[in-house]
């Protein structure tokens, strides 16, 4: 069973999600679902429509919310990285943040299959630039590093 959660809210209720999630022994989470926030950056004549936000806009929400329930869950649960996964930086970028797996959809609406492979090729000319002799040596490595920084930017 895996836990969704949205990338909305902050560290303390991501630290109590984190305690139920490890309590409830789930297999995994999935971080992020849509949001119901828009942020002011957002440039779209259709900012002011109700639903959930997804793609692109999430990704530095989606981003931190990982690294979080990284840190808060000691690496101990799968993490499942969804929003604004749309390259091989940005799956990197989430790797490093803690997700050991990849979610993509809205990216693909607008780019095809074919980013799977181009993913794919890019994710691994940076394991081997970094080092890193398979994916799973990368899950993580920078989880601390960004939520402290946001931890930071919350004081």
């Amino acid at each position: 069973m895996l836990l969704k959660l949205g990338p909305d809210g902050n560290a303390e209720s991501r630290a109590h999600l984190a305690r139920v999630a490890m309590a409830a022994q789930v297999d995994g989470i999935v971080i992020s679902n849509t949001s119901a926030e828009r942020p002011d950056t957002l440039a779209s004549a259709h900012r002011a429509e109700k639903g959930g936000l997804s793609g692109a806009p999430l990704r530095a929400q989606a981003l931190r919310a990982c690294a979080e329930l990284y840190v808060l869950t000691e690496g101990k649960l799968p993490i499942i990285g969804v929003g604004g996964i749309d390259s091989g930086a940005a799956a990197y970028e989430r790797i490093r943040a803690g997700a050991s797996l990849l979610q993509l959809y809205t990216a693909l609406v607008y780019s095809g299959p074919g980013l799977v492979d181009s993913i794919h090729a890019e994710l691994r000319e940076r394991l081997e630039a970094d080092g890193f002799a398979t994916l799973g040596d990368a899950v993580g490595v920078d989880a601390a590093r960004i939520a402290a920084a946001a931890a930071a930017a919350d004081r």
